[in-house]
């Protein structure tokens, strides 16, 4: 089973990179049985060893992986860090054969590891061109440079970007970098990462990346969470209590929310990136409602994550006759949130008394409570948390 084998990996090495075990697996997870094309320049020492990393992650999820290198001959460094021996294929010149593309979907779907070598300098466009052919989840180009931006931005929409990112990248790998982007993009690959061949592990397997996430058009789908969504709620509410955003819930509260929740899914796995609760029963006679539970890995806060959940929360309580809804955080970085979503802070005693019983003496003195009415639910726009 995968999360066997995921445990297994995790366990073999886990201070080798520094990314925690819930971060590395939840991308596994988000992987599993798809396959990634990425693409690299001749790797450096610190390159091997993130994609050996990386490419560790992807098989204990049972993802396949096709790496086209910029080497007439790869490496011999580059099979060995991979888990097992790849099969190696030459990429034709010119246009794709359909006979050559049909023996990379066998090798493909028969390993899980793949190396196809081109001319140096191609690597970026044949990788976009193959995974279009293969229509792979994503694909990774790899760039002395990284990511877009000092620091890189972590997520852009090249729907909204499309001007600047093809401005500031145009020098990039002779302008191929751009054309690769909006190749795999327009031809329904559904993301692309940029960053350093040396990152590839972090930017794959960490909330935060460490390169840019490209995307057309929508990156997440809000909908109501599922029964089979619960493990997957239980993650990320403990990861949200350990990051300091949350309070401690025990399994039957986390249980409570998700019965209420909406999830905020990546297009295309329908993993979960973010969720938040609507609680209404014990307000119900000042018709309030409580944002319970509002967390949202941080990779996509640039995709409005957030903020597109607590739309569709206010949109909901609308719907249910709420008058308003309230938040309570610890958190400096969610007060903000909230502030800029248009809920207003308030004293304790503005809050229905029955959320203070039994309150965590500690927390309740660092409690900041925010309130918004229902009414022109939605309009404050989608801003990332």
């Amino acid at each position: 089973m995968v999360d066997q084998e995921l445990r297994a990996t995790l366990s073999a090495s886990p201070a080798e990179d520094g990314i925690p075990a819930a971060e590395r697996a939840f991308y596994v997870q988000e992987f599993s049985g798809a396959t990634i094309v990425a693409s690299l320049a001749a790797p450096s020492t610190d390159a091997m060893a993130s994609i050996r990393r990386a490419a560790a992650s992807l098989a204990a999820g049972a993802s396949r992986l096709v790496l086209v290198v910029g080497q007439s001959v790869p490496d011999p460094g580059l099979a060995a860090a991979l888990p097992s021996p790849p099969v190696v294929l030459t990429a034709p010149d010119g246009a794709i054969d359909p006979r050559w593309l049909a023996e990379l979907w066998l090798a493909i779907t028969d390993r899980k590891e793949v190396l196809v070598a081109t001319a140096p300098g191609d690597e970026a466009l044949v990788g976009a061109h193959l995974a279009v052919a293969l229509q792979a989840l994503k694909l990774v180009i790899t760039d002395e440079r990284g990511g877009w931006g000092r620091p890189p931005r972590s997520f852009a929409d090249i729907a909204t970007h499309a001007d600047a990112f093809a401005q500031q990248l145009a020098d990039r790998q002779g302008g191929t970098l751009v054309e690769a982007l909006d190749h795999a993009l327009g031809g329904g690959v559904t993301n692309v990462n940029l960053c350093r061949a040396e990152d590839i592990d972090r930017e794959l397997f960490t909330f935060d990346g460490a390169g840019t996430l490209f995307t057309s058009g929508a990156y997440l789908d809000l909908g109501p969470l599922r029964v089979d969504d619960l493990p997957a709620v239980e993650r990320l509410v403990a990861q949200g209590t350990s990051d300091g955003l949350l309070r401690p819930r025990s399994r039957l509260e986390v249980a409570q929310l998700a019965v209420s929740g909406i999830g905020a899914r990546v297009v295309g796995s329908g993993h979960l990136a973010g969720i938040v609760g609507l609680t209404t029963e014990p307000y119900a006679a000042e018709r309030m409602g409580e944002v319970a539970g509002l967390y949202t890995v941080s990779r996509f806060s640039g995709s409005g994550a957030g903020g597109l959940l607590i739309d569709a929360l206010l949109e909901r309580a609308w719907a249910d006759g709420l008058e308003s809804v309230f938040a309570v955080t610890v958190s400096e970085v969610a007060a903000a949130f909230f502030a800029r979503k248009g809920f207003t802070e308030v004293g304790h005693d503005a809050i229905p008394p029955v959320k203070w019983d039994g309150y965590d003496a500690d927390r309740l003195a660092g409690a900041r409570a925010f309130v918004r009415e229902t009414s022109g639910a939605g309009d404050q726009g989608s801003l990332g948390f």
